[in-house]
């Protein structure tokens, strides 16, 4: 692995995550969602709720409209 935790930062589609006592917690704009005792734990189910990338489709890619 070639980050480490401290360095990996979780994506920003209204998820977000803090200390929650000892614990970890993943707020989903502001509503609690999960408690974890590991933060790995809780950065996994932020990334697993994120949206995923928006990927262009072919028609995008043919007329140049790949990027936003």
């Amino acid at each position: 692995m070639s980050r480490t935790l401290r360095d990996q930062k979780p994506p920003t589609h209204g998820l977000s995550l803090r200390k929650y006592g000892r614990f970890w917690a993943v707020y989903d704009q502001g509503t609690l969602v999960v408690v974890t005792v590991y933060k790995k734990g809780a950065l996994e189910v932020i990334q697993r709720l994120a949206p995923p990338p928006a990927t262009p489709t072919a028609e995008e890619v043919r007329h140049g409209r790949s990027h936003p």
